[in-house]
């Protein structure tokens, strides 16, 4: 079991990206100019989009974050939509999409609301450096079988996780999503940061059988009197439940680390083995701890998947 503390990605941080600001189809919010209900306009400041809930007179200036009577919050621009807290905000643009970032020390990247074929890292010492690490993912989940190799649908990976980064301190990140005959591409979330793990490598314990990945939509579902159902799609996410045994000398470290995520969205990874990436969430997670006797702790975890 492991959590990937994030870090916040600043301006200083994206040393580059393919997805301009504005992007194409967003139009940027000028002081002053009137606006209709229902219009967006991006603040370049913030890099989010705010959307007119009340029609704006020419001559109004004040900002659109700080203006909640005439504006909302619609989410974040296109060019930093994969660094916000919300996994279905995806940075979309045709292939490909890079992003080369200059965070300082990291020694794991998780993705999740990938859409493409390929994902390249590459990680160098510095910038113009010395390529430390590089691997290419191709994102296609493995076939069940021989039959679902011949005849199954392409089933797409939308999550990955790379760890056991070596850190340093003025590395140069290079993230590139691509798709077959410059198809469209998007991502949901790069997350990077600090890989902790809640069990020590060294002793016995970790996550148990039984661990569970729940599926959850938030999209208005009603059935009337007479059977019909009506439906509206909105966003969904994935809830995550498990127990981690542990020895009991552990137990206080654990909820240390577990305490300095409470309110952090943050990558909880109950396993990274083949054939268990739903066991991967992008969440708020919490918990309880189990002092069970002298030798064991169990720690019941749950995490709130971010739509």
């Amino acid at each position: 079991m492991n959590i990937l503390v994030p870090l916040t990605i600043t301006e200083a941080m994206l040393a580059d990206c393919n997805i301009a600001e504005p992007a194409v189809g967003e139009v940027e919010w000028v002081s002053g100019a009137a606006c209709a209900l229902g219009e967006r306009r991006i603040r370049k400041a913030t890099h989010r989009i705010y959307e007119c809930v009340k029609a704006v007179a020419a001559g109004r200036t004040m900002l659109p974050e700080a203006d909640a009577e005439y504006w909302l919050d619609a989410g974040p621009t296109a060019r930093w939509a994969a660094f916000d807290t919300e996994v279905s905000t995806q940075g979309r643009i045709a292939s490909p999409l890079t992003y080369v970032l200059r965070p300082g020390f990291f020694n794991a990247i998780a993705c999740y609301g990938l859409d493409g074929a390929t994902l390249s890292v590459v990680v160098k010492d510095k910038p113009a450096g010395t390529v430390v690490f590089s691997k290419t993912l191709v994102l296609q989940e493995d076939p069940l079988d021989w039959y679902d190799w011949a005849f199954g649908a392409i089933k797409p990976l939308t999550r990955c996780l790379i760890r056991d980064l070596v850190p340093y301190p003025e590395a140069e990140l290079t993230l590139s999503l691509t798709a077959p005959a410059g198809g469209v591409v998007g991502a949901g979330m790069v997350v990077l940061g600090d890989l902790v793990p809640l069990v020590n490598a060294d002793t016995w314990g970790g996550t148990q059988p039984g661990a569970t990945a729940e599926p959850v939509t938030y999209s208005y579902i009603k059935t009337d009197d007479y059977g019909g159902t009506s439906i509206k799609r909105r966003r969904s996410a994935t809830d995550m439940r498990f127990k981690l045994i542990l020895p009991r000398e552990q137990a206080d470290y654990v909820l240390s680390v577990v305490q300095r995520v409470l309110d952090v969205p943050a990558a909880w990874i109950a396993t990274d083995a083949a054939g268990f990436v739903g066991l991967n969430v992008f969440g708020l997670g919490s918990g309880s701890m189990s002092y069970d006797n002298a030798q064991t702790a169990t720690f019941s975890g749950y995490v709130k998947g971010m739509v």
